[in-house]
């Protein structure tokens, strides 16, 4: 198996758009394969390895839309939908799935029942931030239970405990001492590592600024070459102090 199939169950409230995997080896292809474990959906037997349903936040569709090894389709509501309802539904599952991908910047999406989809630039940098924690060879899943936006593992979840902590930012904004020092006490309890994630668009320079990009690129190249950056506890901490400094001369 290369690709696994999953539904969009889309909702005007994009954040609260998900999909299920409901084959159970696309579930196992997943899991095994692809380091993508979601949520289960469903209770499954004791005896099951696998869940019999798999729920896919927006972070893990748009890693498998990219990496070409999740394809999503659009639900059937009901058997005797007219052709126009289900030509809708099929058209905002093709918008989403290229929101998704990269290749339209914050559109918005209108399905045929006036569901209007659209992401927020900082949905889509929690996307980002994902796809690259992934493609560095971590398992990555959510960490709202510790304030924190994504946790990361070495190995399967089930087996291993998470390594990480780690929460996205945005790349200009700035460091208050207060929260940082509350990310550390969270981290230091459960015993992990914390690191703050931001996206530097292409062309964006260490200062801030913006490079000239050539006119002729695309929209979804420009994404492709956007760039995840780390910083760790020490170094926020450590700008914190420098801001605070600057308040006091000023």
């Amino acid at each position: 198996m290369s690709m696994a199939v999953a539904t969009v169950i889309a909702a005007s409230d994009a954040d609260a758009t998900y999909a299920l995997v409901t084959e159970p080896e696309h579930v196992v292809f997943l899991q095994q394969e692809c380091r993508v474990y979601g949520s289960p959906d469903g209770v499954a037997s004791t005896a099951a390895a696998v869940p019999p349903r798999l729920r896919l936040a927006l972070e893990e569709m748009a890693l498998g839309v990219v990496k070409e090894f999740l394809r999503l389709e659009a639900s059937v509501v009901d058997s005797n939908d007219d052709e126009a309802m289900e030509e809708g539904r099929r058209t905002l599952v093709e918008g989403i799935t290229e929101e998704l991908r990269g290749n339209t910047l914050h559109r918005e999406v209108t399905g045929s029942d006036g569901v209007e989809w659209t992401l927020s630039p900082r949905r889509h940098a929690q996307l980002r931030v994902f796809r690259d924690l992934w493609e560095r060879g971590y398992v990555v899943t959510f960490g709202s239970k510790f304030g924190a936006d994504f946790l990361i593992y070495k190995d399967n979840p089930k087996h291993a405990h998470a390594v990480s902590l780690v929460v996205v930012k945005d790349y200009e904004e700035e460091f208050a001492r207060v929260d940082v020092v509350s990310f550390c006490r969270v981290a230091k309890m459960v015993k992990k590592q914390l690191l703050f994630a931001c996206v530097r668009a292409n062309g964006e320079d260490k200062k801030g600024g913006t490079q000239e990009n050539d006119g002729n690129r695309s929209d979804a190249r420009n994404v492709a070459a956007d760039s995840v950056v780390y910083i760790s506890l020490t170094h926020a901490l450590l700008v914190s102090r420098q801001e605070e400094s600057t308040e006091e001369l000023v």
